[in-house]
């Protein structure tokens, strides 16, 4: 009774701290670096969130404010989520269910609670174990051991001469029955997790609106792999002296016949053969917790649900940038051309073509953006924002950004699809007049193909190479007071002026080197571009 009355406190406890904390950016502690293994659901393919791209928009750091997730499984799927593009139908069902949440509030909170009872640091290795395919298997000839006690155990009951053999055999037996539980016991935490993985794929599915998501068979089969599981992952805590006993004295027998090997070959078997279910299983509690996180996130954030299109069109109405505190919103709309983006430091054009690529790349993958409204192609998002000097390597800033451009081209080589290209302060690593040259050849022949790019750059000589095909905006800035003031508002125009002198002047540099910059500005010459 006593135990009831605390377990039922228990779950009071949490469902209020749910109830309290949803729509709240969550706090909790995470382990990127086994969140990454949920990657393996997706290792490579088209609609994939490149590398490159997500380090340039900082999207781990994004995942970490979206996930509002209970379980580790929850946070893996979640992730996993940020990492593909959706089809339609798949966005169609998220938002289906997430919407289902919205409206459901009491069973959203069940579901929580259901979750938080099956949440375990130990279920981060799930995905290895599930979708690794990689098993230990324990020689067939231990079973043939294991069979040969019995038989010699059974006879030497009617014949006395094989009592000898047999207690030869049993020692053997108890040795290799060591040997053998110290290597099961490698996935004690695996066996353990699947037990209390079927046990919460059991409730959510008696409170979840999809019914006929698991048939009867594969209920069965999961009830049978969770069982041999559970069998070879149980620890025995006995209250007193007699269940010591009992306990040893079945390990014993367990030990004469290699039991625990013969379940374990058995188990292995089970959960190879049924490895597609499992994983639909894994997947149907990730989309439950990432579908309910989802619904946390919509509650807590201003934002909308995306209008997809096959068009190479790019509209979005208040956009901003969920990390950044008291973001500025922006709107833009390109539609015939590309565009160059021109302004000063600081002025916010980075953070810019961060929020576009967040938002599209959310557009197509949890179908929610930070925006008040969103329409873009379904199409793939490609970054040269970071560029680093890779001296393991040998590249340079201007290799690296060479080789990325390189990637795209090959990208846009191979599909139909319109795509959208990030480029921030386009070939900054090399000398002025080769970096105009090859950026405005760049631009150029990008603006022959289905790709929408949105390029930042301080030289205002390559807007005069490209002008005919790519509209041109800018970021301002003022000095009042020798303090610099930015605004963070996109306008249409090219921004001539730079902010190098309000810099030093608001920083208090020697008036002396702020005279002389002014002196030498006037007689410094860029190369003219022949």
């Amino acid at each position: 009774m006593k135990l009831n009355y605390f377990k039922k406190k228990n779950r009071q406890r949490i469902r209020k701290e749910l109830t309290e904390g949803f729509g709240q950016v969550s706090t909790k502690n995470r382990d990127i670096s086994l969140i990454r293994e949920s990657r393996k659901l997706y290792i490579d393919g088209p609609d994939i969130v490149d590398e490159r791209t997500w380090n340039d928009l900082n999207m781990d750091d994004l995942f970490c404010f979206i996930d509002r997730t209970i379980s580790k499984t929850g946070e893996q799927y979640l992730y996993s989520l940020l990492n593909k593009r959706q089809s339609p139908i798949a966005a169609s069902n998220l938002n289906s269910k997430v919407n289902f949440y919205q409206q459901n509030f009491n069973h959203l909170i069940s579901n929580c609670v259901t979750l938080k009872a099956y949440d375990s640091f130990s279920t981060y290795n799930l995905p290895s174990f599930i979708f690794g395919n990689q098993f230990m298997r324990i020689p067939f000839w231990t079973k043939l051991l294991g069979l040969l006690a019995l038989f010699l155990g059974i006879t030497s009951l009617f014949v006395t001469a094989f009592i000898h053999i047999f207690i030869i055999s049993i020692f053997i037996n108890t040795l290799l029955h060591y040997y053998m539980k110290r290597r099961i016991n490698v996935f004690h935490y695996d066996f353990m997790n699947i037990k209390t993985f079927y046990r919460t794929c059991s409730l959510l599915l008696k409170f979840d609106n999809v019914p006929d998501f698991f048939s009867k068979i594969e209920i069965k089969k999961l009830k049978t792999i969770s069982n041999n599981s559970f069998y070879l992952s149980h620890n025995i805590e006995y209250a007193d002296e007699l269940s010591a006993l009992m306990y040893y004295v079945i390990e014993m027998i367990k030990g004469f016949f290699l039991f625990d090997s013969m379940l374990y070959n058995h188990t292995i078997s089970l959960i190879e053969s049924n490895l597609p279910l499992l994983q639909k299983a894994y997947q149907y509690i990730g989309i439950v917790d990432a579908s309910i996180s989802i619904a946390s996130l919509k509650k807590g954030t201003q934002g909308c649900e995306p209008v997809i299109s096959l068009k190479k069109e790019l509209v979005l109405k208040n956009a901003y940038h969920p990390l950044v505190n008291n973001c500025i919103k922006n709107s833009i709309t390109i539609k015939d051309s590309s565009i160059v983006i021109t302004g000063s430091n600081m002025s916010g054009k980075t953070t810019f073509l961060k929020t576009i690529g967040i938002n599209v790349i959310l557009s197509q993958t949890i179908n929610y953006s930070f925006c008040d409204y969103i329409e873009n192609p379904y199409s793939n998002v490609f970054t040269s924002i970071v560029k680093e000097d890779n001296i393991e390597q040998g590249n340079s800033y201007f290799m690296d950004e060479l080789l990325r451009a390189n990637q795209i081209f090959k990208v846009l080589d191979s599909t139909s699809l319109p795509q959208i290209i990030l480029f921030d302060e386009i070939f900054k690593g090399t000398n002025s007049k080769d970096r105009i040259a090859l950026a405005s050849a760049l631009l150029l022949y990008l603006s022959k193909m289905n790709c929408i790019v949105i390029v930042t750059t301080h030289d205002l000589d390559i807007i005069d190479l490209v002008y005919e095909k790519y509209a041109t905006y800018f970021f301002d800035n003022s000095l009042f007071d020798n303090i610099l003031y930015f605004d963070y508002k996109i306008k249409h125009g090219i921004q001539s002026k730079t902010n190098v002198l309000e810099l030093v002047k608001s920083l208090n540099f020697p008036p002396a080197i702020i005279s002389d910059t002014i002196k030498l500005k006037q007689t410094v010459k860029l190369p003219i571009i022949k």
